[in-house]
C-alpha cells in the first residue's frame, strides 16, 4: 500500500510533528503487515479467520488510520508468526 499523497500533503500543512509522527507510526505498521500477508501468501480475509475477527474490523486495522493498540498488534504478530515492530 502506497501512502497517499493527498493525506500527506494535507498532512504537512495542517498538522502538528506529533500528529505526523503518529500517523507515519500508523502507515508504517499498517504496510509492514501487508508486506508480512503479502510474502505468506495470505489474504486479509485469512488473518481475518485467524484471529476471529471480522473482514471488515481487519480491514479498518490495516487503513493505517486505526490506532492499534500494542496488545493487538502481539496478537497479529502471533498470528503471522512474525514481529510487526521491533525495538532496541
Amino acid at each position: 500500500m502506497k501512502r497517499n499523497n493527498i493525506i500527506n500533503d494535507f498532512l504537512a500543512k495542517h498538522s502538528s510533528a506529533e500528529t505526523k509522527r503518529y500517523v507515519s507510526h500508523n502507515v508504517d505498521i499498517a504496510e509492514q503487515i501487508h508486506a508480512i500477508l503479502e510474502k505468506l501468501g495470505w489474504s486479509q480475509k485469512d488473518l481475518a479467520i485467524k484471529l476471529n475477527k471480522s473482514n471488515a474490523e481487519i480491514s479498518k486495522w490495516l487503513s493505517g488510520q486505526h490506532n492499534l493498540t500494542v496488545k493487538s498488534i502481539a496478537k497479529i504478530e502471533e498470528a503471522l508468526g512474525e514481529e510487526i515492530i521491533t525495538t532496541p
